[in-house]
């Protein structure tokens, strides 16, 4: 893709921008119904008869605590876009170290939003948000790592299964 290192920082900096949008809101709510239909009672249920109870208690927490959620789905997004902007880069530093700096700046920008925040009337800032900002962008870079590992090991595996033969061929 010609353009691709644009889009990425088009996107990246539109993603921002919403999530700046979300923050100057007054009455931002989230949506707590999905634990109120009732098969989600039902799976509760099983989960526990199977020995899972800990995502019961998983979810229970998250029930309790959606904005905390809903801030660590948001900052998942951006740090995302911001390791894929990073790995596009012409910078070599920023290419190698993309998991790194997408974390760091994830973190400031969720520093900036809570500053924000406190402007905002009906809004507050909290650290506990920006923890829960800080843990999106970094599941977002673990997930990343975890891919590219994955991706190596089955590179590699590939490579030895090349029978020497054929690798002269290639050759």
């Amino acid at each position: 893709m010609k353009h691709k290192k644009e889009i990425l920082i088009s996107l990246t900096i539109l993603y921002a921008g919403f999530i700046f949008y979300l923050s100057a809101q007054s009455n931002l709510s989230v949506p707590a119904s999905i634990f109120k239909i009732p098969i989600m009672y039902e799976l509760a249920g099983i989960a526990e008869k199977l020995g899972f109870g800990f995502l019961v208690d998983i979810a229970d927490y998250a029930h309790g605590h959606m904005d905390k959620i809903a801030h660590m789905f948001l900052y998942f997004g951006l740090g995302v876009l911001l390791h894929l902007t990073f790995k596009n880069s012409d910078n070599v530093i920023l290419k190698k170290y993309a998991a790194i700096f997408a974390v760091i700046l994830g973190i400031i920008y969720g520093v900036s939003d809570e500053y924000h925040q406190s402007f905002v009337p009906g809004r507050s800032s909290s650290v506990h948000d920006l923890l829960a900002d800080g843990i999106g962008v970094t599941i977002a870079q673990v997930l990343f790592v975890v891919l590219i590992m994955i991706n190596l090991r089955r590179k590699k595996e590939n490579d030895r299964d090349i029978n020497p033969e054929d690798q002269k061929i290639i050759d």
